[in-house]
């Protein structure tokens, strides 16, 4: 007996050390890609440095917000002798390649073949929607990690044996994917009650899935009303699923329904991949594999309400992100099918490749919104920016003035602006497409931005 568990541990050995190595292919691909300017990306990038600002230097949150990812990167930062934005981009590609790990193990456990999980690590380090999420959503980029933890040990809950273990894991990623992001949480939700209707329904551990999941649901229902009656300022994100149901309810339905397959951030080939895990669950549920089929539909179902096009088109740019996961495990579990090595090198090469290639594209979208220019620009305003002074600027450099110049900021001049603050300020970014300076006193002009003050009587 002991050469057969030898020959186990060793297997185990080199599966670890495989996923290890493929982790730290994933993580420095990530940390590359995010490293590649001085500036953090996105419009959102310079929030995060706002909120780990505020709870180094006042142990609270400027804004209000499921705390744990930033919590992370304040973490990070700290590792980083107070280097904030190579904290948070350090927190990033950390939990992004992580997010690959329980994907692995989640494929080999219904595939029961290593090579799959494998696949979909790979798929899931250079889908384009994963790319683009540590663009614009970092903190759903730390909450996929926790959601895909948790349907890990969701669907162990269900096909394993060690139920009182999985629940408590379960449980424990669930409320850690509620304290992240609520697109994620909102996600980890669907595969709960999916999994629990299509558990019941196909009779698989019926009664032990209704007491298990019966618990589940009730100890997140608890969590979710607890945080919004304990700390709603922080939690007021959850509110966003009421609005989500209103927009898509009275959304006009003006959106493009195919602008979803034709978007970068969607990988391009989305609802090919989704038609294919229609075909799977079919053939695994006509060969008898309940646990495999339960999966692929649950997956599959997912992904195609993450992408109809009746969303309201700013919800559906955010779901999209989200495609990584059934693509990954999908084409991750199309590996498993494959009996000749030849096929798989084919499949790669015909399927991997390309994804790979899109990843690497929508890579090269990334970056920040402003230019080292323009960030030095800001620098050098600080001193001309008094206390109780509002900067009038657009949106998409309104949290890099906030986070430079230390002050509020406002879409549109209006005059109850001059109820809260004693000066309203406003800053241009100079391009041949803007408009005519408004009147007032000239603070700063430079190669990238011009600041006036208006005066009080300033329409």
């Amino acid at each position: 007996m002991t050469q057969p568990k030898n020959l186990l541990e060793e297997l185990a050995k080199r599966e670890y050390l495989i996923v290890s190595t493929l982790w730290i292919v994933g993580f420095t691909f990530y940390l590359w890609i995010l490293t590649r300017t001085p500036l953090i990306y996105g419009i959102d990038g310079p929030y995060y440095l706002i909120q780990v600002r505020g709870l180094l230097e006042t142990g609270r949150l400027v804004y209000g917000d499921p705390p744990l990812s930033f919590m992370i990167f304040t973490l990070f930062t700290m590792l980083f002798n107070g280097d904030s934005t190579l904290g948070v981009r350090f927190g990033v590609a950390f939990f992004s390649a992580l997010s690959a790990v329980p994907l692995y193990f989640l494929v080999k456990r219904i595939t029961r073949l290593e090579l799959a999980g494998y696949a979909s690590m790979l798929i899931s380090f250079f889908s384009a929607p994963h790319i683009r999420m540590t663009n614009d959503l970092l903190k759903n980029a730390v909450g996929a990690c926790f959601l895909l933890f948790f349907v890990y040990y969701l669907h162990e809950l269900v096909f394993g044996e060690q139920r009182r273990r999985n629940l408590f894991l379960a449980l424990f990623f669930l409320l850690l994917t509620g304290a992240t992001h609520i697109l994620d949480f909102g996600v980890a939700l669907l595969f709960l009650a999916l999994y629990l209707a299509l558990a019941l329904l196909l009779n698989v551990n019926r009664k032990s899935v209704m007491k298990n999941l019966g618990v589940l649901a009730l100890i997140v229902g608890f969590f979710a009303v607890g945080v919004l009656v304990a700390l709603p300022s922080l939690f007021t994100d959850f509110f966003k699923g009421l609005a989500f149901l209103q927009d898509l309810l009275t959304s006009s339905g003006e959106a493009n329904p195919i602008l979803f397959l034709l978007d970068p951030r969607g990988g391009g080939f989305t609802m090919p991949v989704l038609a294919v895990g229609v075909v799977l669950a079919v053939y695994e549920w006509r060969m008898k594999k309940t646990e495999a089929a339960l999966a692929l539909i649950v997956v599959t179902v997912i992904g195609f309400m993450l992408s109809l096009p009746i969303i309201p088109p700013e919800w559906l740019s955010r779901f999209l992100l989200m495609e990584f996961i059934p693509i990954a495990f999908i084409l991750g579990y199309s590996v498993s099918k494959m009996k000749h090595r030849v096929a798989v090198v084919i499949f790669l090469i015909i399927v991997i490749f390309p994804a790979v290639l899109q990843g690497v594209e929508a890579s090269k979208q990334m970056g920040p919104t402003i230019n080292e220019k323009g960030y030095g620009e800001l620098v050098m305003m600080t001193e001309l920016v008094p206390s109780n002074s509002v900067v009038v600027v657009e949106p998409r450099l309104m949290y890099w003035v906030e986070y430079v110049l230390r002050c509020k900021t406002a879409r549109a001049p209006s005059p109850t602006l001059w109820q809260s603050y004693t000066r309203v300020l406003v800053l241009i970014q100079k391009t041949p497409q803007s408009p005519q300076p408004p009147p007032g006193q000239r603070l700063f002009e430079g190669d990238v931005f011009l600041m006036i003050e208006l005066p009080k009587a300033f329409p």
